[in-house]
């Protein structure tokens, strides 16, 4: 009997790739691939890494996991996958153990797709020499490429995690007091975006010249009238990422600051016109690019957006360096980046979805036209 699929995961992308490629069979060991074909997200991969988990996935035969004996019972709860094998954490070697699994149930021979991005050299050596018969190959744009493409389920959840962490960011700023300084407010978002679920929390606040620090620590002093403040959060939920960016000003804006953050949005609405099936990332990095040189502006960043899904940069990165063709299905989150006169950094980060037509943004809750004034005088 078929073992059924979670509908979340792109098998048919994976299998496309894996025949292009000429690999039998897929090993997925870092968290993002574990989790995208496993469908159980592992504390312990992220956290202690060198305890090594294995999804397998071959085409034609059921798919396996070789995980350490203390994931089981989660991955017996969890996970799609009812071929699993354990080793002895510090008794047993996992490579060894994963050698002699993909032998008896794959073969000796067979062209296995390995993560040479982050699958460890001391493994990979380890993997060759358990199974000198077998190839070892690149399975990195596999992964990539299958990822890149999101199913409906996924571009469900993109959207809600989304519209979530801008509604954390709408009511930080609107419940921002007289006095209050920039971690009090971090500490708010950071709470808020906890109780909408969120497992682990990245984020940068700051305000005036600390903006233009790439991840400043919030600062516990007050806020200044005429300061921009940049926020810049995102989160973890059930294994995948948020990731929204919004730009304010203490009190009322100057015209320069008026000017600068219209262009920004400006720039920013262009760039997600132009996602469309075919063009590639350096196109897109490269208009945007031109488009704040005409405003005299420069871009800070050297890329324009990236893709968001369980990872937080995830492939096509648009630089200027990338001919990557986009594809329906991809959600792309789109983040320029400029300074005013002051050295002040303005960011606005929006999540689009490339379709067959015209992009669709996914974060439409705040109305971004304007610069958002914080009443914290």
């Amino acid at each position: 009997m078929a073992i059924p699929i979670p509908a979340r995961i792109n098998v048919n992308a994976l299998h496309v790739g894996m025949a292009a490629a000429n690999i039998d069979l897929l090993v997925a060991s870092s968290l993002e691939n574990f989790f995208y074909i496993a469908d159980s997200w592992l504390l312990s991969q992220q956290i202690i890494p060198e305890r090594l988990c294995f999804a397998l996935l071959a085409k034609d035969r059921d798919p396996g996991i070789v995980a350490c004996y203390c994931e089981e019972s989660q991955l017996r709860a969890e996970s799609w996958i009812t071929d699993l094998e354990t080793y002895l954490e510090h008794r047993e070697s996992p490579v060894e153990v994963l050698s002699r699994f993909i032998r008896e149930r794959y073969g000796a021979t067979i062209r296995i797709g390995i993560e040479k991005r982050t699958l460890a050299s001391t493994y990979v050596e380890e993997l060759a020499s358990h199974l000198p018969a077998a190839v070892l190959l690149n399975a990195d744009p596999v992964f990539d490429a299958a990822r890149a493409i999101k199913t409906e389920p996924e571009v469900a959840i993109m959207t809600r995690l989304g519209l979530q962490t801008e509604q954390v960011i709408l009511d930080t700023f609107s419940q921002t007091q007289p006095g209050q300084t920039d971690k009090d407010m971090a500490d708010r978002l950071v709470a808020q975006l906890a109780r909408q679920g969120a497992a682990s929390i990245w984020f940068t606040l700051a305000a005036g010249a600390y903006t233009a620090i790439n991840h400043p620590a919030p600062r516990d002093e007050q806020l200044t009238k005429g300061e921009i403040l940049r926020v810049d959060i995102g989160g973890t939920f059930n294994g995948y990422q948020s990731d929204v960016a919004r730009t304010a000003v203490v009190g009322p804006a100057s015209s320069e600051q008026q000017t600068v953050y219209r262009n920004l949005r400006e720039c920013e609405r262009a760039t997600i016109a132009s996602l469309r099936p075919g063009v590639k990332a350096t196109d897109v990095y490269i208009q945007a690019q031109q488009f704040m040189a005409t405003r005299g502006l420069s871009l800070t960043s050297q890329s324009i957006g990236h893709s968001l899904g369980i990872g937080m940069h995830e492939h096509p990165i648009l630089h200027a360096y990338n001919d990557t063709e986009l594809a329906p299905g991809m959600v792309l989150s789109i983040e320029p980046a400029v300074k005013d006169s002051q050295g002040f950094l303005y960011h606005l980060e929006d999540l689009a979805l490339v379709t067959e037509d015209e992009p669709v943004i996914l974060t439409t809750l705040m109305n971004t036209e304007e610069l958002f004034s914080l009443d914290a005088e």
